[in-house]
């Protein structure tokens, strides 16, 4: 874990590495916008059971409980 001199070193290198200020750094940080590539093609993914045909499985072998 790092104290908070060693991340204020830290947050200097990175500033450093893009080109910017410390103060620019750490406004950009607030400013972050996430892809939603993965997201977005999480909705669209459809299941294929082929591989269940081939081991001679259903889905409903999935679903059974083995009870001891």
């Amino acid at each position: 874990m790092l104290d908070k001199q060693q991340f204020i070193e830290e947050e200097k290198d990175c500033a450093s590495m893009l080109g910017l200020t410390l103060k620019e750094y750490r406004k950009s940080l607030k400013n972050i916008k996430v892809n939603n590539y993965y997201k977005r093609n999480e909705t669209n993914k459809k299941y294929d059971n082929s591989i269940l045909k081939s081991l001679g499985l259903s889905e409903k072998d999935l679903k059974r409980r083995r009870v001891l």
